[in-house]
């Protein structure tokens, strides 16, 4: 997708006024360059944001006539309104890898769960470095085949993914099919609960034989 921006000032002033104005600011990072402050339209990227949720994907910037391959690196969001209100955009150069995070996407239906079990997606992102030609729109998971208590981790996906490496440790669990949980047995509880007035009320049962003596 292709979104225009324009060079900005910068500061909190400027970047105020630039919100006003239902722009969004930003920054772009790489290209050997210094970091070159933005602003672009918010509704045109948050139609792209729509678009790319649940996978990463590129993003090409026109800057006056040059026009530049980009990956959303960083992302703020306001924590009461839910608005974007700042985005850092690393430009993406040709033959350079790139460390990037992708999301983890499970696919197909796990047996464990028809058993009672749950599914425990343990890392919704992963850090990875690539060429930009082998970067994937997200990590696919097949879980189809997970019992309960059967676990799926980074090394087990390895060989689907020759071209990216993984910079998590190769033993990092992905997705779990986890033993429910018992539930706590009440009637157990009211019967220790019933056993303790028992044995107090026989206490004072032996104490009133006692004083009757």
């Amino acid at each position: 997708m292709k979104i225009k921006a324009v060079k900005r000032e910068t500061g909190k002033k400027a970047a105020k006024q630039v919100r006003n104005e239902n722009k969004i600011p930003s920054i772009l990072y790489g290209g050997g360059a210094e970091p070159v402050p933005l602003e672009i339209d918010y509704s045109e990227f948050y139609h792209y944001y729509k678009e790319s949720l649940g996978h990463q994907s590129f993003i090409f910037l026109q800057i006056g006539k040059k026009e530049c391959r980009c990956l959303v690196r960083d992302m703020q969001i306001d924590p009461v309104t839910r608005e974007i209100v700042h985005l850092d955009f690393q430009e993406v150069t040709a033959g350079q890898k790139l460390d990037v995070e992708v999301p983890v996407v499970t696919l197909g239906d796990a047996p464990g769960i028809k058993e009672g079990g749950i599914l425990d997606t343990g890392v919704r992102d992963l850090q990875i470095r690539c060429m930009p030609k082998d970067l994937p729109d997200a990590i696919e998971i097949d879980v189809s085949e997970l019992q309960i208590g059967d676990s799926i981790h980074i090394e087990d996906i390895q060989q689907k993914y020759p071209d990216v490496e993984f910079l998590q440790p190769s033993n990092t669990t992905l997705v779990s099919v986890l033993v429910p949980k018992m539930e706590v047995e009440e009637p157990e509880e009211e019967e220790e609960l019933l056993e303790g007035e028992e044995g107090a009320e026989e206490k004072s049962a032996e104490v009133s034989e006692k004083e009757s003596e």
